[in-house]
């Protein structure tokens, strides 16, 4: 099968070709996502030997995909650089001069795919109607486009992927976590693997291993940048601040919570803002400054307010007490925890009469350990990972707890500390709901694009076990609370 003429393609403005020397090769760079710091683009370069296909006047040919960082401020940045081996990394010159570094693992399974029939025009929708199974297509220019993530035919069938909108099969959020990476990787869905990894880290972080976290949500963040995916990254990004923080590193960590809250304010997103906010007021919180952590709780809880989240204002309403009780300031501390329990009672929320018992011991000035019955004392829970836990227990030490342990503040924090132990609620006496009903939610939450697949960005929950609590409902009212 002939091969285009390569010197007459008319090529989008940003796309910039490679000389090869070679009237049969093909080499483009592809300009990817830009930040701060670096500008991300991909390296498309025709197969060796790959076969031309026709189909119906459709021609296709397998390429390869080289991800590529050029460092806009002129060195390279080493901040949660993707390490690969050195015999692997390369690094090129872009026809216009500039230097780039490979910023990934070369993938190939994507699809050139152009026309020369004069009757037979390229769009996104056929490309989207040839290809429903592809994880992205990007116009390279007239009739000439690039189909990522695709099976590249052979001998071997790819396995099949899962249904959209399909529940995720049972297990805790690990085990489903690990199967969600391990089909990713077998079927090369980068985007896939990225969330797979993503999650994994948050459950490092629930389950006080920050390292791991670390480790895996850094792989994560290396394949968002390759894909160009943003709303991913600052995902990633704001995860690996709250794992920086359990490695006590609270400055890297304000610097990514930083980040995250200006991307959120460009998009207008005012759930990432308001996590963002909470999360400066915890960075805040961890190195001992409860005034301006005070300041970051009450603009994030303006915004729960504005967009209707009773349950994350409730959680900043008791986050606000405790620091007015470590300043000293009772009547503000009681205030406070007042307006988080009457809204917790108000949404049918088991932790208000934790919170209640709390606040009262705390107002005639008890001292008491805090259990509530048939609720287990281990903070990883679904509502937030043991790592923040301790940030916000521990008054400014970062992964522990201070002395304040059974009186005045530290009424307040077990309290809170309990509540978040309700991943182990089963025997507990706590409500659950019908499969039918956990089915219904978690199918709601499948097709939801704040949904990481396992886990929802805007509560942080894993929802295959928020679903089974009936008190629980959607943070943007997708689906209610049981009564």
């Amino acid at each position: 099968m002939r091969l285009p003429d390569w010197q007459d393609l008319v090529l989008e403005p940003e796309i910039f070709p490679e000389p090869t020397g070679d009237e049969n090769r093909l080499v483009l760079w592809i300009p990817g996502h830009r930040d701060a710091r670096f500008q991300y683009w991909e390296r498309l370069s025709s197969a060796p030997r790959a076969e031309v296909r026709d189909e119906s006047g459709v021609l296709t040919m397998a390429v390869t995909m080289i991800p590529a960082r050029q460092d806009l401020r002129g060195l390279l940045g080493r901040l949660f650089e993707f390490r690969i081996g050195e015999k692997d990394r390369r690094s090129f010159l872009l026809p216009n001069g500039r230097s780039v570094v490979q910023s990934g693992p070369r993938g190939s399974d994507a699809l050139l795919v152009w026309s020369e029939e004069a009757g037979t025009e390229l769009t996104a929708d056929v490309i989207a109607a040839r290809w429903p199974e592809a994880r992205g297509a990007r116009k390279l220019g007239r009739n000439l486009y690039v189909v990522s993530r695709v099976a590249i035919p052979s001998a071997e069938a790819p396995a099949p992927e899962a249904e959209v909108g399909a529940v995720v099969p049972g297990g805790s959020p690990r085990e489903q976590a690990e199967r969600l990476l391990e089909s990713a990787r077998r079927t090369g869905d980068r985007r896939g693997e990225a969330s797979a990894l993503a999650d994994l880290g948050v459950i490092g972080l629930n389950e006080a291993n920050a390292k791991g976290a670390f480790g895996a949500l850094q792989s994560a963040l290396a394949i968002a940048r390759e894909l160009g995916d943003p709303d991913r990254e600052h995902d990633i990004l704001g995860n690996l601040g709250v794992a920086l923080l359990g490695l006590r590193d609270p400055r890297q960590a304000w610097a990514l919570f930083d980040r995250q809250l200006a991307y959120a304010r460009s998009r207008g997103d005012r759930y990432g803002e308001k996590l963002a906010l909470e999360r400066l007021g915890m960075a805040s919180w961890s190195v001992g400054d409860s005034a301006r952590a005070l300041q970051f709780y009450d603009q994030a809880l303006v915004l729960a307010r504005a967009v209707g989240d009773r349950q994350q204002e409730s959680n900043l309403l008791w986050h606000q007490a405790i620091l007015h009780a470590e300043l000293g300031q009772r009547d503000q501390a009681i205030e406070r925890g007042e307006e988080s329990v009457g809204l917790l009672k108000k949404l049918g929320r088991p932790q208000a009469g934790w919170y209640g018992s709390a606040l009262q011991k705390y107002r005639v000035g008890a001292t008491a350990s805090f259990s509530p019955a048939g609720v287990g004392t281990d903070p990883r829970a679904y509502l937030g990972g043991s790592i923040v836990s301790s940030v916000m227990a521990g008054s400014g030490a970062v992964g522990g707890v201070s002395n304040q342990d059974s009186q005045g503040p530290g009424l307040l924090r077990m309290a809170m500390s309990a509540s978040k132990a309700m991943a182990n609620f089963v025997g507990g006496g706590l409500q659950a709901t019908s499969v039918a009903v956990q089915e219904q939610r978690q199918k709601v939450c499948s097709t939801c694009e704040h949904h990481t697949g396992l886990r929802c960005k805007i509560c942080g929950c894993f929802t295959n076990l928020k679903s089974r609590m009936a008190h629980e409902d959607c943070p943007i009212g997708k689906w209610p609370a049981q009564p």
